[in-house]
This record gives structure tokens, C-alpha cells and sequence, in this order.
């Protein structure tokens, strides 16, 4: 037998101790992932990614969406902190009752009807909620906001009388979770052309719930298992890793959720793998330097508007967060990212003038990324009269002389 022969053998040989042992890994795992026997589900990672799998657990992405319970909805359900009123004669009160959490809809003093927490969908800067109506998914009428610690009407609801009718599209989902089947798919003209006429009927046995980690890496029962049976190999094998991908493929990898024009969408993001082009999901390719974009929901568009992003050949999303954990680090951690490029040595260092006492390097961000409030989504407190914006971070990289205006003009404390 010649030499390649008996590299041929051996690798067929490889192959089919990894596929027996796959399949018998599955009859004997209680898991089934709805999306098909090659996932493994997030907690087959946790053996060998303990610390990553624990910061994933508690981050706004696995928290993307999750089941209703006490552990994850957010906001006030004590009294005197859990009522909106709509005027003085109806209100909608968030209450904990024994099977569960509930926003009931009071009118005249007398209960309309309640309606369960089911799905919780956010858990950083705001939450909204669902619930089932049989197969069909609908979203509260009003939601938590962190920045006020308060309830408000959800977005685009109304501010006068409740609405529980507003039924949640797939599309939704795609963001928020990691996968949710329909139990008849739709035809193209259907989705694409007329999403509006055909009702979304769902499986709830196929919610995925948050992003999880196949979900950004790929499919995982080949590397769960070949790391199984060869545990001394550390080189990541079947599986999108970060050094596996290209820069533009990492950047696609966050932007088919960072992008957020379901508009443009040309085929469901639950069908992107990693390595995946984002040319192929949306209608419009970034960079357009001329678009208008909220900070809301577009963070890839608005970072493709940015010098320092098009003039680098490696900056990513990842450059500056770790998608495993919440950016919950200083002004001045991220301000240091920036300094990794402009230095003080530099030609490109900032040349604003400050107030003696203020150092520009501790804090790039809020003069080049400042907070914006988003003109897509306002929600209103109860008892007020005008509607509240929601304030996100601009990842539009630029030179904003209002905020400029305010750094120069800042007195040392």
C-alpha cells in the first residue's frame, strides 16, 4: 500500500470514528437543538470554555431574548412603581401573580383582561416583552427603561390607550434569538413583497432563545465531538473562530444584526453562517457616506461612515468590544483604543484645546462617539406630557463640534 493510500485510509478512518461517535453522542444526549443534529447547544461549550461560557451567559447578547421569568424581567412590579396611566380612568399595572408575571388592563377600576410575560427581548438599555396568543406572538404595550429605571410605552405605541394587537414578525426575532421556525414558511412574493397580509404562525417548540454561541461560531457538534476525542489538539477544529475569519468577514459576522433594515433584507438572517457575505442577506452594501442613519439598530452603517474604520485594513468590531461581555468598562478603556492609533507622538493626536486639568486622551468618546437621541424609537412615562428620548452612543466616528464645544468650555472641578 502506497504512502498517500495510507493517508487516505487513515483520514476516511478519522471521519468515521467522528461520525459514529456523533451520532452516538446524540442518542445519548437529551438535547435536540430545533435547528438540526449538527448543533450541539451552548452548554457543550461550557467543559471547555468555562470563564468565556460564564461571561456569555450575562451578557446583552445572550440576553438578547429570554423566557419570562422573575430572574429576567426587568422593572418594578411593587406598588406605586408598577402603574401607567393612560387617564384617569384606565391603567395598565404590572403584577406578580401565582403562575407568572402579568401587565393587566384596568378600565373603571374593573380588570379588562391580562396578559403574561412570556418572552423578554433586551436587558441593557431597555426591555420589551411578549406573549403567545396560541402560535402567534404579540408585544406589551409597554416596556422597562433602564435610563429612567422606569415603565413607558414601548415604541410607536400609543400614549392614550393601551394596544395589545401589534403581532411580532420573524424578522424580529432574527436579532434577538438564535433561531424560531414558522409552521408554514412563507413564498417569496409572501415575504418579501406582502409580510403585512400573511399572519406569523410560529412553532414556540423551535425558539432558540438569545444569541448563543453557535449562532456566531457555527454549527458545533463536529468540534464538540472531535475535541471530545482528541483533547490534547488546542487548534479549533470545525468552527468559525476569530483567527479563522477575515477582517470583513468578522465585521459581516456582528452586521448582519448590527445593521437593522429589514427593509433591505433579502432572505432570512437565520440563514447566515459565519464567513457568510452580507452582500448576500441585504439589498444595499455599506459604505454610503451619504445616509442618514439612527443610532439605533445600525451600528455597522454608521461605523462604515467612519474615517478611522475606512482607512484601516484591520479594525473590526472586535477591535474595541468583546462580544462576550457587556461594554461596561470606563470612558477611559475605550478611550485607549483610540489612543492605540492617535498618539501624542502622532500627527493625527486631537488638537482641541481643553481646560487646564482635563486630559483629552481619558476621554476620546464622548466628543467622537457622543450619545444621540434616536429619532426611530421615544417612549412616554406615565403622567407626563411630552415623550422621552432614548439616548444610544453614535458609532458614527467623526468630529462633532457641538460636543467639542462642550469639552472646551468644561471647567476643572
Amino acid at each position: 500500500m502506497t504512502r498517500s493510500m495510507k493517508s487516505l485510509l487513515s483520514a476516511s478512518i478519522s471521519f468515521l470514528i467522528l461520525f459514529l461517535f456523533a451520532n452516538c453522542g446524540n442518542m445519548d444526549n437529551d438535547y435536540i437543538d430545533p435547528r438540526g443534529n449538527v448543533y450541539a447547544g451552548s452548554v457543550s461549550c461550557k467543559e471547555c470554555h468555562q470563564e468565556i461560557y460564564n461571561d456569555a451567559l450575562n451578557s446583552s447578547h445572550y440576553k438578547a431574548s429570554a423566557p419570562a421569568t422573575m430572574e429576567n424581567v426587568l422593572g418594578n412590579f411593587s406598588s406605586g412603581h408598577n402603574i401607567y396611566f393612560y387617564d384617569k380612568d384606565t391603567k395598565i399595572v404590572m403584577e406578580h401573580r401565582n403562575n407568572g408575571l402579568y401587565q393587566v388592563h384596568y378600565k373603571n377600576g374593573k380588570e379588562v383582561k391580562a396578559y403574561r410575560f412570556d418572552i423578554t427581548m433586551g436587558a441593557k438599555n431597555a426591555q420589551t416583552s411578549l406573549f403567545w396568543d396560541n402560535d402567534k406572538v404579540y408585544e406589551m404595550p409597554l416596556s422597562y427603561y433602564t435610563s429612567v429605571q422606569n415603565w413607558g410605552t414601548s415604541p410607536d405605541y400609543p400614549v392614550h390607550q393601551p394596544y395589545f394587537d401589534r403581532l411580532i414578525a420573524k424578522d424580529c426575532f432574527e436579532c434577538h434569538s438564535s433561531y424560531l421556525e414558522r409552521k408554514q414558511e412563507r413564498t417569496p412574493s409572501e415575504e418579501y413583497f406582502g409580510r403585512e397580509k400573511t399572519p406569523e404562525v410560529m412553532k414556540k417548540e423551535s425558539l432558540v432563545y438569545g444569541i448563543d454561541c453557535e449562532r456566531c461560531h457555527g454549527p458545533g457538534i463536529n468540534h464538540v465531538n472531535y475535541h471530545t476525542i482528541y483533547p490534547e489538539i488546542k487548534t479549533a477544529k470545525y468552527m468559525a473562530t476569530n483567527k479563522s475569519l477575515t477582517t470583513q468577514q468578522r465585521v459581516d459576522r456582528c452586521a448582519i444584526c448590527h445593521y437593522g433594515d429589514d427593509k433591505l433584507k433579502l432572505q432570512s438572517r437565520f440563514q447566515f453562517m459565519p464567513g457568510d457575505a452580507i452582500s448576500n442577506f441585504y439589498s444595499e452594501s455599506y459604505p454610503n457616506p451619504d445616509a442618514d442613519l439612527d443610532v439605533h439598530g445600525n451600528q455597522y452603517g454608521m461605523l462604515s461612515q467612519s474615517k478611522c474604520f475606512l482607512e484601516s485594513k484591520t479594525m473590526d468590531c472586535i477591535s474595541c468590544h468583546n462580544p462576550h461581555k457587556d461594554a461596561t468598562e470606563g470612558l477611559l478603556y475605550y478611550s485607549q483604543k483610540c489612543m492605540s492609533c492617535h498618539k501624542e507622538t502622532n500627527k493625527n493626536f486631537c488638537t482641541t484645546k481643553t481646560p487646564t486639568g482635563i486630559s483629552l486622551k481619558d476621554n476620546c468618546i464622548d466628543c467622537h462617539m457622543p450619545k444621540k437621541a434616536s429619532g426611530a424609537i421615544s417612549f412616554m412615562l406615565s403622567g407626563k406630557s411630552e415623550m422621552s428620548s432614548y439616548m444610544l452612543r453614535s458609532h458614527r466616528i467623526a468630529i462633532y463640534p457641538a460636543e467639542e464645544q462642550k469639552k472646551t468650555t468644561v471647567k476643572k472641578k
